[in-house]
């Protein structure tokens, strides 16, 4: 079995009590890709009030290039870390991977794979 080691993180920009002002929303729909598809009057209306805003869950070194990016324009982020591990089984005499699209189905099968010995390798992406 193999077990992949993801570091990741959350990024959020953070707003006043009130949400934000004109110059943040402006900023916030320069550093995201779906806000600028928007009109500015709906990217207004959706950021209304807001203390925070996700800008989602990134790669580590993706998450800190976007909170550079945000803070070079002014905002001030949080970034929450966070670490995903997902397990593949692999038999390593014939090179085959064993793919289980179902995320329940696979924890099960984890489970009884490492219940009954099978060894871990341990990878970090």
């Amino acid at each position: 079995m193999l077990e992949h080691t993801r570091d990741e993180a959350e990024v959020s920009v953070a707003f006043a009590v009130h949400g934000p002002t004109l110059n943040e929303v402006k900023a916030v729909r320069s550093v995201c890709a779906s806000l600028k598809a928007l009109p500015a009057s709906d990217v207004l209306k959706q950021l209304r009030g807001l203390r925070t805003f996700s800008l989602g869950v990134h790669e580590s070194s993706v998450a800190r290039k976007l909170r550079l990016k945000c803070e070079s324009v002014g905002l001030k982020v949080e970034v929450r870390p966070a670490q995903e591990v997902r397990h593949s089984l692999i038999n390593t005499v014939t090179k085959r991977f064993l793919l289980i699209e179902d995320e329940q189905a696979c924890k099960a099968v984890v489970a009884d794979a490492l219940a009954n010995g099978l060894g871990i390798v341990h990878s970090a992406n």
